[in-house]
């Protein structure tokens, strides 16, 4: 009986018909868990919508999200909550969600019609995964597009051709457009080394992803030059890496390291320690180079913008963070080692009582008392309340933020003729956000999903299962599987370069891990070389 199933399954999973079946399997589970989890605001979901209500303005009034986004998360996180007040987000990410499960299955046929049927059960019980499509950002998109491009290259290496390896690096800048760090997957243009055929035949496979790729970022590159004189694919990306893990997580950035290190320090001690809120919770430098912040690090980014330049581009924060990593490499390694190793081994949870917890800033009750004067005590073990608008940077720094006490502020305009066009946009921005669902998640549901979540097997055991399956059983495709899985780490590692260790960055490529350790262990064998018999 259970033989004939499996031969059902098998048949089914090499039709039509089975990724139908699939995808209306995906939409039903996807259904199930929106009782829990409904909708949510993910990840920066401010700075998207920001960059949306501005996307088509004649003169953009705030850049600065514009410019440190690429489209195509904007323009999906917008339409989203855009299009019948709100109503078609859930369904929408249902079928982003269905679309990837589909399409890891359909790579996943390459190796075999049990492969497919395993890496489909498996991804269907990922709690981890599927809760990411319930949180409104650039996740989702960047998981629903790097399946497609995963089914891509498994095209392309199994029957090799100049159009499908331009669909790769089409995928590849696709995905840059969604995330811009993702560009680093244009390295990918190596892999038509490793696929069979002529020099000839693998260097115009690589031409094409090479070209494909590149071309779509040069013209938005050339867009935002056009437009905002800041060419580039996205402002600011050369700051993060390093210098923001050395200031937030390893505390290596200070002073003494070099030149750029004292500029950023005299720059913090005239134009930030002397304000609001600064001074009333009397912060001082070493505090803050000692223990790093968040909140800090985004008032970091205006002080930038606004002491050494527009046109600097975080420069200067740059080279205080490369000189941060030179005066303490060890530190930074062993920090971006333990980040990624956190990656591959937490499982993702979401909070059940998070939708009850007090959104102001303080419970009225903690507080704490600085040189006599009692103050609210800034959550979440900051050293300043929150409140901090990077996004209002521009060219000529005409949009200021003006604390009036150490936790209140307000916006002021050098021309009168923006305060309209400001509160248009912070407006038509919180209609967007207020088209989230607002109903509650079912807490009961909540819990056993986030039980089953504590169970799933992490990303790092489907690693090792992969590499012992190759090892063991030389499987077919393996240089495809092996490329997907670096694809992913590429992912990984280079936000560890420049963040603390978040999740966020592990789930959309984590299919691609289950898909190593499973094809790895259940795909065909390669096939021998048949040798001469002696004569």
């Amino acid at each position: 009986m259970t033989a004939r199933l499996l031969a059902w399954f098998e048949r089914l999973a090499s039709r039509p018909a089975g990724a139908l079946a699939l995808f209306g399997a995906a939409l039903a589970v996807f259904a199930v868990r929106a009782i829990a989890w409904p909708l949510r605001p993910g990840r920066d979901l401010d700075e998207y919508l920001l960059a949306y209500v501005q996307l088509f303005d004649r003169h953009v009034l705030l850049p600065w999200s514009m410019l440190f986004r690429t489209p195509i998360t904007p323009l999906f996180a917008g339409i989203s909550l855009d299009a019948l007040d709100g109503r078609l987000a859930e369904p929408l990410m249902a079928l982003l969600y269905a679309g990837s499960i589909v399409c890891w299955a359909a790579t996943a046929r390459y190796f075999g019609a049990f492969v497919a049927i395993a890496v489909s059960a498996v991804l269907l019980a990922y709690q981890g995964y599927a809760l990411m499509f319930h949180e409104l950002s650039s996740e989702p998109v960047f998981a629903a597009a790097f399946a497609g491009w995963a089914l891509l290259v498994a095209r392309a290496a199994f029957a090799p051709s100049v159009g499908r390896f331009a669909g790769v690096g089409g995928g590849i800048a696709l995905l840059a457009l969604v995330r811009p760090g993702n560009a680093v997957l244009l390295a990918f243009v190596a892999f038509p080394l490793v696929v069979p055929g002529t020099w000839r035949d693998r260097a115009r496979w690589a031409g094409a992803i090479a070209l494909a790729g590149v071309l779509p970022l040069v013209a938005w590159s050339v867009h935002n030059g056009v437009r905002f004189d800041s060419w580039g694919l996205a402002r600011g990306g050369n700051a993060v890496i390093p210098f923001y893990r050395a200031f937030i997580t390893d505390h290596i950035i200070g002073p003494e390291n070099g030149e750029a290190s004292r500029r950023l320090a005299a720059a913090m001690q005239s134009d930030l320690l002397t304000r609001e809120p600064y001074r009333s919770y009397d912060v001082t430098l070493d505090e803050l180079f000692s223990k790093g912040s968040f909140r800090v690090h985004e008032d970091l980014y205006l002080l930038s913008d606004q002491v050494f330049g527009w046109d600097d581009d975080y420069a200067v924060l740059r080279r205080a963070g490369i000189e941060g990593v030179r005066a303490h490499p060890g530190t930074y390694a062993s920090g971006v080692l333990r980040t990624v190793w956190d990656e591959l081994n937490k499982a993702y949870f979401r909070e059940i009582s998070e939708s009850s917890r007090p959104r102001s800033e303080s419970n009225g009750a903690d507080s704490v008392v600085i040189r006599g004067r009692r103050l609210p005590a800034p959550t979440e073990g900051q050293p300043i309340p929150g409140g901090q608008v990077v996004w209002i940077s521009r060219p000529d720094q005409r949009i200021r933020q003006v604390w009036t006490s150490p936790t209140e502020w307000h916006f002021e305009f050098d021309r009168p003729s923006d305060r309209p066009r400001f509160e248009r946009i912070q407006g038509e921005t919180q209609e967007l956000f207020d088209a989230l669902p607002q109903r509650a998640g079912n807490a009961t549901l909540a819990l056993r999903l986030n039980q089953l979540s504590r169970w799933f097997p992490r990303p790092w055991m489907w690693l090792l299962l992969g590499v012992v399956g190759l090892l063991v059983r030389r499987t077919r495709g393996a240089a495809t599987l092996v490329a997907l899985v670096l694809a992913g780490m590429a992912a990984v590692t280079l936000n560890a370069l420049g963040l603390f260790a978040d999740l966020h960055f592990i789930l959309p490529v984590a299919p691609a891990f289950v898909l190593f350790g499973l094809a790895a262990i259940l795909g065909p064998r390669t096939r021998p070389a048949t040798r001469p018999r002696p004569g």
